[in-house]
């Protein structure tokens, strides 16, 4: 089964997690790190973060289908 169940966007230049924004925010506004300051727009943002995530997910996600793998064609296979 897969592990990861909750994934916080990571600011691409500190690794921080926590951003200010504005009420209502749109794709096009900016988002401020919390703690290096960094100004990026939130469609951006979002797409780092499903890099981020991918990075997590893909190698977990493959991890499970090797494992289903080999108890499906345990001893099958000589």
């Amino acid at each position: 089964m897969i592990k990861t169940t909750h994934f916080s966007i990571q600011c691409p230049q500190c690794g921080a997690v926590d951003f200010q924004q504005p009420d209502d925010v749109q794709d096009d506004d900016l988002v401020t790190c919390d703690f290096c300051g960094l100004q990026i727009k939130l469609s951006e943002l979002k797409e780092v973060g499903l890099e981020q995530a991918k990075k997590i997910a893909i190698p977990e996600a493959k991890k499970v289908i090797e494992d289903m793998l080999k108890k499906v064609f345990k001893g099958r296979l000589k």
